[in-house]
């Protein structure tokens, strides 16, 4: 399958970052993520940092 090739570089970077890399990038974007749960909206808890629960990166939220 040819993909984009800004698509490319994204897969590229996730098929070859580590663990950590990966929490390191998720760290620098938290302020530009929201989730969203039906009709309420959560962003990222700054009082707690994005880190490792076993092999799963744990993401605090808050209501916004």
């Amino acid at each position: 399958m040819e993909y984009g090739e800004d698509f490319q570089k994204a897969m590229d970077f996730y098929r070859n970052s580590t663990p950590l890399q990966k929490q390191y990038f998720l760290s620098l974007i938290s302020d530009t993520l929201t989730f969203f749960d039906g009709t309420k909206g959560y962003k990222i808890d700054d009082e707690y940092s994005i880190g490792f629960n076993g092999i799963f990166h744990q993401i605090n939220i808050t209501e916004e």
